[in-house]
């Protein structure tokens, strides 16, 4: 009903005279639903009744949840052997029931291993270790080549058709006679004879042995040439060698085939190792530990001594380290010129230094020129070569002063290096000095040795290199 019709608002009516609109009064707000449960928690309506809620079911959006569900209600049932005898009238407990042969998953059929596949794998396995990644692929590779070309196929036991195999029978030999031996020694061909039918002329005292001789068969295939390692890899490998033997050791420790090490305990980790037996007797533990720790110290020097070379050994090992190995057959000759070998200084030194390094040769001293030979090793010649040219100072090195002074227009003294090579054997059977007053006579010197071209190449030697 509009507001028109009550009376209450007439004068407002009057009031306005113009057509009024209807206005709609406002609703009141709807009550909060209220929430009752019982004593059990159950929701119940306003009379008392229990109302009944659907169960949601499946409100998981995930795909772990969701397959986690469908696993649980999937579930294998397993027969239940009890209630089947118990309600089974016709069961006979004498014949007997495995369960678990009943509830065991059925087995795999046998299958035969190739022949062969064991020891290639092996193979495979023994080159990858010791050769390397790569050389283990290319081998597999040439072996599949091979195969491959192979006119057999290789036969898969696997496929092989039962079937009754036909075997050959090998045919027997017959036994003859007499041996191809007892030839000719009986004529009658056959054993059953006396001693008037025997050739006694083949008969001896001399016993024969055939020369063996190797069967005939092709030559083994060379072996595989090892790789050259570098510094990092043979680190490694070491490394790898070290542990696969400690690993060993220790397997054998767990069989019980060795006898496990002791405990090392020292006074600083004695409460870690031993524990509560520290505090039972540590009077007598304390004296143990420090015995065992002498023991080892005592067992540490005694191979230290062991390893230790004798003086024979340490001389042998310096000699070896100074002038190589002696059974080398290359021997290296030095040709040296020398202005002015004078000085009594300096020829000690170019003599007791080619004593020390064991070189043979000679220094040939005359006037105006002085030539020095060495033979040996490559070692003692470097050093020697380093005394030669480097350590000595052949400008200082002269006879005397005042000869330096009467004469200051003569060039510097010096050392050269005339000529340096190899020679199938030695020359000279030791170093020695030489004084000579001609260069006739020294030529001589070096013919008589046998090498006067020696001689010929110093004083032949450009006089502007020095």
């Amino acid at each position: 009903m509009g507001f028109r019709q009550d009376p209450e608002f007439a004068p407002l009516i009057n009031m306005f005279p113009g057509p009024v609109s209807e206005v709609v009064a406002p609703q009141r707000p709807a009550k909060a639903p209220v929430l009752r449960l019982d004593a059990q928690g159950r929701e119940i309506d306003e009379h008392g009744n229990v109302i009944n809620m659907p169960k949601l079911t499946n409100l998981s959006t995930l795909k772990v949840n969701i397959n986690k569900q469908k696993k649980e209600a999937f579930q294998i049932i397993r027969p239940d052997l009890d209630s089947n005898v118990e309600s089974n009238p016709h069961f006979d407990p004498n014949m007997g029931i495995n369960k678990t042969k009943l509830l065991r998953p059925k087995r795999p059929g046998f299958q035969f291993v190739e022949e062969g596949k064991m020891s290639k794998i092996a193979e495979m396995q023994r080159i990858k270790s010791q050769f390397g990644e790569a050389q283990a692929k290319e081998l597999k590779v040439k072996q599949a080549q091979l195969a491959k070309a192979k006119a057999e196929a290789d036969i898969n036991p696997n496929l092989i058709t039962v079937a009754a195999r036909v075997s050959k029978e090998k045919k027997k030999e017959e036994i003859p006679d007499i041996e191809w031996w007892d030839k000719q020694i009986i004529l009658s061909g056959s054993y059953d004879v006396s001693e008037e039918k025997l050739n006694m002329d083949k008969i001896t005292i001399y016993i024969e042995h055939p020369r063996p001789i190797e069967p005939p068969a092709e030559p083994a295939p060379p072996p595989p040439q090892p790789l050259k390692l570098t510094k990092k890899e043979q680190k490694k490998l070491r490394t790898q060698r070290r542990l696969a033997k400690e690993r060993d050791r220790q397997e054998m420790i767990r069989q019980g085939l060795l006898e496990p090490p002791k405990a090392k305990v020292k006074m600083s980790n004695l409460m870690k190792v031993l524990g509560t037996e520290a505090t039972q007797d540590p009077t007598r533990l304390e004296m143990e530990i420090r015995s065992a720790a002498a023991e080892r110290e005592q067992a540490h020097v005694d191979r230290n001594i062991a390893r230790k070379l004798t003086p024979a050994e340490r001389r042998e090992k310096k000699e070896r380290k100074l002038f190589e190995d002696q059974s080398t057959l290359e021997t290296l000759v030095s040709v040296y010129k020398i202005r002015d070998l004078s000085h009594p200084q300096t020829r000690f030194k170019v003599d007791v230094n080619a004593q020390e390094n064991r070189l043979t040769g000679c220094v040939v001293i005359s006037d105006g020129i002085s030539v020095v030979v060495v033979e040996g090793g490559r070692k003692p010649i470097k050093r020697y070569s380093k005394l030669m040219l480097q350590r000595i100072d052949w400008a200082a090195a002269v006879g005397s002063e005042d000869d330096a002074d009467e004469k200051p227009d003569e060039p510097t003294n010096s050392c050269v290096l005339v000529w340096q090579g190899s020679v199938a054997k030695s020359s000279f059977n030791k170093f020695l000095v030489h004084q000579c007053r001609s260069e006739a006579a020294a030529r001589k010197l070096f013919a008589d040795a046998g090498v006067p071209h020696y001689w010929d190449l110093a004083v032949n030697f450009s006089e502007e290199l020095l």
